[in-house]
């Protein structure tokens, strides 16, 4: 702040310098003004961040009350979850062999199921193929004969056209009735290939053999006497194609392929017989 002198002479002011003084007062009042509204501004630019900065401050407050709760309970969900998964590995080491008994018995219910026809409880398509493969290579490595009987329902078509299809699955069942007990040992395998299609898989097995079994196997079915009046021979018959050989190649569809070939012949020669030759 100016100090402003008044100088005196014969105890008056001059004009001049009474002046002078009036402006610098003035001058010192609009600096004090200035510096005033200034500080006022300052003030509340201040005042107004110390707010913002509040507000921000019980945001982040709220922000992090609501995290440590979700925390807690994420914290409490995990505790619990834990205990179960030691409840349940308790009840399961406990009980691990009803466990592991029951599993495996299901596994091998599934396995079955998955190699066995629905309708007859043969072996089907999946499982003559596997079998098939199986004692091929074991017939070829040991210089063994396998034979295969190909049989057919006579007429089938036509007994479910006159009967009902439910008639004839009882007929498929009745036929494959005789073909399982007649894969008796427990290397044979009789399975359906489809329809009224049948195959019987017989290893270490000669033509003689198997024709023997072929024979019994069509004579049983046409004893049972299951009536057919669409058929020439009154009952249900069957024909049967039978291959024999000793393997000494990869291919064991030939096997199936000569079988095949075998009961179109019987086919030919009027149904209701089997053939091993031609």
């Amino acid at each position: 702040m100016r100090h402003t002198h008044l100088h005196q002479g014969d105890g008056d002011v001059s004009s001049d310098e009474l002046r002078r003084t009036v402006a610098e007062l003035r001058q010192e009042r609009d600096d004090l003004e200035i510096a005033l509204s200034t500080a006022i501004e300052h003030g509340d630019a201040i005042e107004e961040q110390l707010g913002l900065a509040n507000r921000q401050l019980q945001t982040e407050l709220r922000e992090r009350r609501s995290t440590e709760k979700k925390l807690r309970e994420l914290v409490e969900a995990i505790s619990r979850k834990s205990q179960d998964l030691e409840l349940l590995v308790k009840t399961i080491t406990e009980h691990s062999d009803t466990v592991e008994d029951h599993w495996l018995s299901r596994y091998e219910e599934s396995a079955v199921t998955a190699r066995t026809d629905a309708l007859t409880d043969l072996a089907n398509r999946r499982m003559l193929d596997e079998t098939l493969a199986r004692e091929w290579a074991r017939a070829r490595r040991h210089s063994e004969p396998l034979a295969m009987l190909v049989c057919d329902i006579d007429y089938f078509k036509f007994y479910n056209d006159h009967y009902g299809h439910q008639a004839g699955d009882g007929c498929l069942k009745r036929v494959a009735q005789v073909l399982q007990q007649h894969a008796s040992r427990d290397s044979d395998l009789a399975a359906r290939y489809g329809g009224e299609e049948f195959v019987v898989l017989l290893p270490a097995t000669g033509t003689d053999g198997a024709t023997l079994v072929g024979q019994s196997i069509q004579k049983t079915v046409q004893r049972f006497g299951l009536a057919h009046e669409d058929s020439p021979y009154g009952v249900v018959t069957l024909s049967v194609g039978i291959a024999a050989l000793v393997p000494d190649h990869d291919n064991e569809s030939l096997l199936f392929a000569e079988a095949d070939r075998r009961l179109y012949l019987a086919k030919q020669q009027g149904r209701n017989r089997v053939v091993h030759d031609g």
